[in-house]
C-alpha cells in the first residue's frame, strides 16, 4: 500500500465476455462482477451495478475472474453518449424505515390559524401611520441640516436612514401574517399511531427533561414551586417520554417535603387532567378561574371528581403551608432529646472522673440545634440553625429520588 492510500478495501470489478471471441468482436453483451469484501455493513447488502451505453476500451479491461457474489448483465452500442446507471438495492426492512421516517419527516404537524381580519386591517393601519411619519421625520432631518457639525448631522442622518430600512424590512411580513399552531391530532397519528413497525403502539415521541430551580424556601413559597411541578406532570405527553427535575440551591428541607406531599398529590391530580382535559394544569389557577368550571363537560362523574380533587387540593395546601412549623417543632423534639443525652452522658464522665481518677476527654454538653427528617436523621442540607457544613452555600451536594410507582395511569 503506497502513502497516502486509504486502507479500505475497494469492491473489485472483473469483466467476463459472454461470446467465444475477444472483446472487439462482440460488443453487444457483456457482464460485470462486482467483488465486495465481506464486512459487517456490506455483507447483507445486495448491489448489483448495470452499465449502459459504455464505450468499451480493450486495453482498460481487467483481467477475468470467476464468477462472484453477485453479477448482472448489461449491453451497450459503439458511438453514443456515455450513461452510466447505478442501482443499489438494500434490505426491505431497512427501506420501510426510511419510508416511515421520511413519511413522519415530511408530514405536516402544524396547522395555520386565522387571524381576525379587523386585528389585520388595524395593524396595517398603524404600520402605514409609522412608515408616513418616519418619512416625515426623515424628510424634515434632511432639509434642516446643522451647518456648525456637519459631518455629526451626515452621520446621525445616515444611521437614521438605516435603522429606519432595518425597520421597515422586518415589518413587511408582518403585513400578511401567518399564525402556525401544534396539530394534536396529526401529532398523535404521526407517532402514537400503530404501523408494522410499531405494533406495540409505543410513542416515537423524543424526550424531554423538564429542569426546575429554586434556591430559597422563604423567598419562593414551595407551594408555587409544588404547583409548578403538578402542571408540568400532568402535560398531554407520553408518561414514560417526560422527566422533570428540581434543583434546590439552598438544601431546605421545607422544599424537600413539599415535593414528596406534591408526588403523593400528583396520584390524583395527574389522572384527573388527563381523563378531563383540563387546563390551566396548574392546581392553584384552575381552582381559581372566575368562568365557569362545568363549560363543555360532557362527562358524568366530572362533578364528582373535580370536588372530590378540590377538596384533596385543599388539604395539600394545608399541609404544605404547615411544613416549616411542624419540621420546627420536629427538630425541636429530636434535639431536646439529644441535649437529655447529651446531659447524661457529661454526668457519667464527671462521676467516673470524680471515683476513678480516669482522664477522658470532656463530652460536649449542648448539642447541635440540627434539623431531623421525618425518619429520625438528620437533613444532609441547610439547617434551621446554621452549623459547620450545614449553613446556607456551605453543605455537602444532594441527590434525592422520589418514585411513585404507578403515578400517572392512562
Amino acid at each position: 500500500m503506497m502513502y497516502g492510500e486509504s486502507p479500505i478495501r475497494l469492491p473489485r470489478i472483473s469483466h467476463v465476455s459472454n461470446s467465444g471471441s475477444d472483446f472487439g468482436s462482440s460488443p453487444h453483451h457483456t457482464s460485470y462482477i462486482v467483488q465486495i469484501p465481506p464486512t459487517p455493513d456490506n455483507n447483507p447488502a445486495q448491489v448489483s451495478i448495470v452499465l449502459r451505453g459504455f464505450d468499451f476500451n480493450p486495453a482498460s479491461v481487467l483481467v477475468p475472474s470467476a464468477p462472484g457474489d453477485i453479477d448482472s448483465g448489461s449491453s451497450g452500442k459503439d458511438n453514443e453518449p456515455d450513461l452510466t446507471d447505478v442501482r443499489i438495492s438494500e434490505d426491505e426492512d431497512e427501506e420501510e424505515e426510511e419510508d416511515t421516517l421520511l413519511y413522519k419527516i415530511s408530514y405536516p404537524l402544524t396547522r395555520i390559524v386565522k387571524i381576525s381580519p379587523i386585528i389585520i386591517a388595524l395593524y396595517r393601519i398603524l404600520i402605514v401611520v409609522r412608515v408616513v411619519s418616519l418619512v416625515l421625520f426623515l424628510f424634515w432631518r434632511i432639509r434642516n441640516p446643522n451647518n456648525k457639525a456637519i459631518w455629526l448631522w451626515l452621520l446621525s442622518v445616515i444611521c437614521e436612514i438605516w435603522f429606519a430600512f432595518s425597520w421597515l424590512l422586518d415589518q413587511i411580513p408582518k403585513l400578511f401574517p401567518v399564525n402556525h399552531a401544534t396539530d394534536i391530532e396529526a401529532l398523535k397519528a404521526t407517532f402514537e399511531s400503530p404501523d408494522p413497525n410499531n405494533l406495540t403502539v409505543k410513542s416515537d415521541l423524543p424526550g424531554i427533561d423538564v429542569f426546575v430551580s429554586t434556591a430559597d424556601a422563604e423567598k419562593e413559597p414551595p407551594l408555587v414551586t409544588a404547583n409548578t411541578i403538578l402542571s408540568i406532570l400532568s402535560v398531554d405527553y407520553p408518561v414514560e417520554k417526560l422527566s422533570c427535575y428540581i434543583s434546590d440551591d439552598g438544601g431546605s428541607l421545607v422544599t424537600f417535603e413539599a415535593m414528596a406531599e406534591a408526588a403523593s398529590f400528583a396520584k390524583i391530580w395527574v389522572p384527573f387532567c388527563r381523563k378531563h382535559k383540563i387546563e390551566p394544569r396548574n392546581p392553584e389557577s384552575y381552582f381559581g378561574l372566575k368562568r365557569d368550571p362545568y363549560k363543555d363537560k360532557v362527562r358524568h362523574d366530572f362533578v364528582r371528581e373535580r370536588r372530590y380533587v378540590k377538596r384533596g387540593y385543599e388539604e395539600f395546601k394545608v399541609r404544605v403551608n404547615a411544613l416549616s412549623h411542624s419540621i420546627r417543632r420536629r427538630s425541636d423534639a429530636y434535639n431536646s432529646k439529644e441535649e437529655i443525652k447529651a446531659l447524661e452522658k457529661w454526668k457519667h464522665w464527671k462521676v467516673k472522673v470524680e471515683e476513678d481518677q480516669v482522664k477522658e476527654p470532656r463530652p460536649a454538653l449542648v448539642a447541635p440545634k440540627a434539623t431531623w427528617m421525618s425518619d429520625g436523621t438528620h437533613w444532609p442540607g441547610t439547617w434551621a440553625v446554621p452549623c459547620p457544613h450545614h449553613s446556607r452555600g456551605d453543605h455537602a451536594s444532594i441527590i434525592q429520588v422520589i418514585y411513585i410507582h404507578g403515578l400517572i395511569s392512562n
